[in-house]
């Protein structure tokens, strides 16, 4: 089958590239008995549109690799791609997967090959809206019904595919456009003027924070409880509920993401050493979002407490094995607070955010109290991961997530549906502080909101204390505006590139940039030819965790390691998601057989590892030389030299071994390992400005103030000395809490809400 220019009305490839375009498509995805091909389902129409669009800085790489593989195909058979007979064409789309084609000029052959791939399963998987996907046509041939946002307990312990009769909805039949919903008016906020972000900045305010994401939203109703006067810099804007959509190729941070374009715009660059090759960063997780409230509003919503032994790990590492046992290069260090420390602003966290939890599910972690509600519904992959656990001799349990399982501070029940993780809150069924702790702040009328714009510097006074920041206004006006305080609370990444471009800021010693981490994430998935999963009938939050690797008497030294790593399984299987999971060995990645695989989803499930990542002299953040963002300003992007170490690989090998050894114990006959990696631009990148008390090895103290500049302080991931297996926001809430607390005090005002609730015990 091939295109109709007049019927599909070419806009970005001309009729021959989109007839070479079918062919290769329709030889990696051809028709079968019950299910069209790539053709028929649209593939070349969408991937036509996408590069008239969000891709099209790709254009002049298909028309050079699409004239490429012509060439390769007239010098092996005689003829054009399109022409040459089924046979010849497979082995020269092999050709291109190997990169092993003649003539080839195109840099990067197996990238041409991947984005060839990757576009074709868009125009199979993605919502009919973006051009492909006709009739739900790819839907259906997975068997994935769509686009429900709603799902009974019983579709998730169903022993059949919950296919809903076979009807299948795409996002209009849900009432929801690409846009965000249909109908659905902003909300008044009071308090809130997004044209005040372009007036004139009055006299000076108590506190600037810059970035109203996760944290600066959070911590900025804590300051204005104490009486502070707070003005908040947010560089996104303010996104409510229908501004989401339940679209997985525009929203999913795994795919476009959308709703970081600032992010996006100045993301990083990354190399593996110090004098190797610099590349684009590869975004192995996850793409942060833009706007009030910060990634949360679209995260998979875990919220978890790290070990009491996580905050002393250099003195546990050393009184147990001695200093021999850690890697070369490592920088362990203790934090300078302790589990005790944080243990109450634990507590306030978790019950301000409605973290849904077992008490009494992980012995490693001590509570004085409960979870504020129960957890959430158990599933098919929980109950036999904690049924395989638990004959182990390990410890499964319900993952602490911030989903409401039950009506909770205002907020309604969770629906369960996969349209979950990765596309805000269609209804408003988890915290997020956009949605509680901002308009909190607003009706006090000491939050001063200004969206849409963008910090370009902190400015310090003759003294050299914080005294302000200069920013660009919507309008693109540059301005200033003066504080007492400054508080930097952006992702990790922007954290420090600002306190650089600042003038160094916090680098007089050197420790700037330095003693970066992040998380080397892994999967290992089994194939259970007897269990059907429907992983599609509820979130990732459904979450079962094990903490027996990460525990105080794991021993890592033993296996050859320092460190260990948290295991759990989640839900969430979305059709674009399943088409890029890691296929098993023998299984190609395009034809028949990959078509085969696709088919049996229900079958697979996967065990996430998510381990501890050491910090080294080798991997650390400065500017790039070279590489400028593409926001307009032209500014210098970060650049991440990281990459993972052999004591990390040596972890990775046994942790996979564990995940086979339960997979197994579940019932999977075949067990296959996914991508190795260090997860850079994860979601979970940590260090660069560490906390400590000594001014040489830190960049922040206790409280979070910068040693070097008074008056500045850092309420970042950016601050933290480990990176350990366990999702770090709620520590990082706890922190925070607790350095806002000693912030209040500083600044003379009133003791803030926060302190008086941990007192009255409430």
């Amino acid at each position: 089958m091939t295109v109709d220019p007049d019927r599909d009305g070419l806009v970005s490839l001309n009729p021959y590239e989109a007839r070479t375009v079918a062919a290769v498509f329709e030889r990696m995805f051809p028709p079968g008995e019950d299910w069209p091909g790539a053709v028929a389902l649209g593939a070349v129409t969408y991937l036509d549109r996408a590069l008239a669009g969000p891709d099209q800085h790709l254009r002049d790489a298909y028309h050079l690799g699409l004239a490429a593989l012509d060439r390769a195909a007239r010098g092996a058979h005689g003829r054009g791609f399109a022409d040459c007979a089924p046979e010849e064409q497979d082995e020269l789309v092999a050709g291109l997967e190997a990169a092993r084609l003649p003539g080839f000029h195109v840099p990067e052959q197996h990238g041409f090959f991947c984005r060839l791939r990757a576009h074709l399963q868009e125009g199979l998987f993605a919502d009919p809206a973006h051009g492909g996907n006709r009739d739900r046509g790819g839907w259906r041939f997975l068997g994935h019904p769509g686009v429900w946002l709603e799902h009974a307990a019983d579709d998730h312990l169903s022993p059949e595919p919950v296919t809903r009769g076979g009807e299948v909805r795409a996002l209009a039949d849900a009432g929801y456009r690409l846009g965000g919903a249909a109908e659905e008016p902003p909300p008044e906020i009071p308090g809130y003027d997004p044209q005040r972000a372009a007036v004139e900045p009055p006299g000076p305010a108590d506190v600037v924070v810059v970035g109203m994401g996760a944290v600066g939203a959070f911590v900025s109703a804590l300051l204005v409880d104490a009486g502070l006067r707070v003005v908040g810099f947010e560089a996104g804007g303010w996104r409510h509920r229908g501004d989401y959509h339940p679209d997985e190729l525009s929203a999913a941070y795994y795919c476009r993401g959308d709703m970081g374009p600032k992010y996006l715009a100045e993301a990083p660059t990354w190399r593996r050493d110090e004098g190797g090759p610099t590349r684009p960063i590869p975004f192995s997780l996850g793409r942060m979002m833009n706007g009030v409230g910060g990634s949360i509003v679209h995260w998979g919503g875990a919220l978890r407490r790290m070990h009491p032994h996580h905050f002393a790990f250099r003195t546990h590492v050393l009184e147990r094995w001695g200093a021999d046992v850690l890697p070369e290069h490592s920088t362990l260090v203790d934090w300078p607070v302790t589990y005790a420390d944080l243990e109450p602003y634990y507590d306030l966290c978790e019950r301000i955010a409605g973290v849904a939890g077992d008490r009494h599910g992980n012995p490693f972690v001590p509570r004085s109290t409960d979870y504020p509600i129960p957890p959430l519904r158990p599933t098919t992959k929980g109950l036999l991961f904690t049924e395989a656990g638990r004959a182990l001799g390990l410890h499964p349990h319900p993952t602490p997530v911030c989903v409401n399982s039950v009506p909770y501070n205002g907020l309604p029940a969770t629906r369960y549906h996969p349209w979950s993780a990765g596309f805000g809150s269609f209804h408003d069924d988890r915290w997020n502080p956009g949605l509680t702790s901002v308009p909190q702040a607003l009706a006090t009328g000491r939050l001063d909101l200004r969206t849409h714009c963008r910090v370009l510097r902190l400015l310090t006074d003759a003294d050299g204390h914080a005294d302000g920041v200069e920013y660009v206004d919507p309008l693109g006006v540059v301005r200033t505006f003066r504080a007492r305080t400054v508080i930097v609370a952006a992702y990790t990444f922007e954290t420090v590139r600002l306190l650089m471009l600042s003038g160094g800021l916090g680098g007089s010693t050197g420790q700037l940039g330095a003693h970066f981490m992040v998380k080397q994430w892994g999967d290992v998935y089994g194939w259970f030819p007897d269990t059907v999963f429907n992983a599609h009938t509820g979130p990732a939050a459904q979450m079962v965790t094990l903490d027996d690797f990460d525990a105080v008497g794991f021993d890592g030294v033993a296996h050859g390691f320092v460190g260990g790593a948290s295991l759990n399984v989640e839900n969430q299987q979305l059709p674009l998601q399943i088409a890029r999971d890691p296929l098993p060995p023998g299984v190609p990645s395009w034809g028949p057989r990959y078509q085969e695989h696709l088919r049996g989803w229900q079958h697979v499930a996967a065990v996430r590892i998510q381990p501890d990542s050491l910090s080294y002299t080798t991997d650390f953040l400065d500017l790039d030389p070279r590489h400028r963002d593409r926001s307009g300003l032209g500014l210098p992007v970060l650049r991440v030299t990281t990459d993972m170490r052999e004591n990390e690989h040596r972890l990775q090998d046994f942790m996979q071994q564990q995940c086979d050894r339960i997979l197994r114990r579940m019932g999977a006959t075949l067990t296959w390992n996914g991508p190795r990696y260090r997860g850079v631009a994860s979601s979970h990148d940590l260090g660069g400005a560490r906390m400590g008390e000594d001014p040489r090895t830190s960049v922040v103290g206790p409280d979070l103030q910068v040693h070097d500049t008074p008056g500045l302080h850092v309420f970042s991931g950016a601050v933290f000395p480990t990176c350990v297996g366990v999702n770090p926001h709620l520590t990082l809430m706890a922190l925070t809490a607790r350095a806002t607390e000693q912030l209040v005090r500083a600044l003379g005002g009133a003791v803030a809400q926060a302190a008086v609730r941990i007192q009255d015990g409430k």
